[in-house]
């Protein structure tokens, strides 16, 4: 099949979700390309490279700056006039369109006969697609992931997503939490399948649990944003150092909230047992997860709305069987269930989460090793990107129902 992938960034270095999906998909044997908002910088995903992914990938480089936008609209209003005026139809479309992002994107696919399937990630490409669908092809599919079913609902209105729901694209909703949310937005229930993203296994080895003399070493990975909790993290820290615990702490990520992290590590007084790696490499970031006692994702739900899905970075923690400590926030609780392959916490709740990760520490070694086979077999059974590539391959070739 050939097959596009529209995605709002590329090469984005914290979406191995959409990577791991792209690269399943060649090793099928599709005919891939991709079509991207926006082109990051920074550290590649060594993927990228190993499937020449640079050489699959078109960039719409939607501009920042409102002018440039207005500017590069015009431009293809002055080409396509009747083209130009359907889509910035807000009647029919939503103000979404005053966004310009239908309209940058319509000279991108124009031709969508080239294509068997399209798989849209995020709702707002998704909307975009539907926008267009004048061109539509026979399958399409928009996943939805997280900020796409909050933030960006909490800033357009909870009828955004109206043209999507009146098109035949298939909804895949990553949890059944944001299926749920999805039907009640308006969306068809018959249209909207729940779609787990997931992790290769053959890339992690089973863990260990190491108990020496030494501290224990808590992990955190991700973007340093609110949502991540990262400073529950912190605050649980101390909690455990109070409470004589010997444990350290590294933070692996960047992002806006790196500054005020590092002042409250310091206002903590916690500047020696708290490290801030910035953004590693993936091999680097396997060896420290492989060197980690337990891995921490104390997610929590931004004061703009922005939530998790279901963190890949869980998932690729139980697929090493690694002893992991979360929040009961978005979709986790689908895939961790406290005390059975994992703990969870309350979300935003520091002193909770210090006890799931004492819970944690002071569970019998017996206990332990069965609570990591059990994080590793539900990763094998519900989360492995192979099976779930295939289901979707399937879903794309019409040979089962989406």
């Amino acid at each position: 099949m050939k097959v596009l992938f529209i995605v709002s960034s590329f090469p984005a270095l914290s979406e191995t979700f959409i990577l791991n999906q792209i690269t399943g998909f060649i090793d099928q044997g599709h005919d891939i390309s991709i079509l991207a908002m926006t082109r990051t910088t920074g550290k590649i995903h060594p993927d990228v490279e190993k499937y020449d992914l640079m050489n699959k990938v078109q960039f719409v480089n939607i501009p920042k700056n409102p002018i440039t936008k207005l500017v590069k609209a015009f431009r293809i209003i002055r080409k396509a006039p009747k083209t130009g005026m359907r889509l910035l139809n807000q009647k029919k479309y939503g103000k979404f369109v005053w966004s310009f992002r239908p309209l940058l994107v319509s000279p991108y696919l124009k031709d969508q006969s080239k294509y068997d399937t399209l798989i849209a990630h995020y709702g707002s490409n998704g909307l975009i697609l539907s926008i267009l669908e004048q061109n539509m092809i026979g399958k399409s599919f928009t996943f939805f992931h997280g900020n796409d079913l909050t933030g960006f609902v909490k800033r357009f209105g909870k009828d955004i997503y109206t043209p999507l729901f009146k098109s035949e694209i298939t909804l895949l909703p990553i949890s059944e939490l944001w299926r749920e949310k999805l039907i009640n937005y308006g969306a068809n229930p018959e249209k909207t399948k729940v779609h787990h993203m997931g992790v290769d296994l053959s890339k992690f080895q089973e863990s260990t649990f190491k108990s020496s003399n030494k501290a224990i070493s808590l992990l955190v990975v991700g973007r340093l944003t609110e949502k991540k909790g990262i400073d529950i993290a912190i605050s649980s820290l101390k909690y455990l150092r109070m409470l004589g615990y010997d444990v350290e702490l590294r933070i692996i990520g960047d992002g806006e909230e790196r500054e005020v992290l590092k002042m409250m590590t310091k206002h903590l007084q916690l500047e020696d047992k708290v490290t801030f790696t910035g953004w590693l490499n993936q091999e680097e970031v396997h060896i420290e997860i492989e060197k980690a006692d337990i891995i921490l994702q104390p997610s929590l739900t931004a004061k703009n709305g922005d939530m998790e899905g279901i963190p890949v970075a869980l998932m690729e923690a139980l697929a090493r069987g690694k002893l992991v400590v979360t929040t009961k926030h978005s979709g986790i609780p689908e895939l961790i269930k406290d005390g059975h392959n994992g703990f969870l916490a309350p979300e935003n709740d520091s002193l909770m989460f210090a006890e799931k990760i004492a819970d944690a520490l002071n569970m019998p070694l017996i206990n332990k090793k069965e609570l990591m086979k059990n994080a590793r077999r539900t990763v094998m059974e519900e989360f492995n990107i192979d099976i779930l590539n295939m289901q979707l391959s399937e879903m794309c070739a019409g040979r089962i129902d989406a």
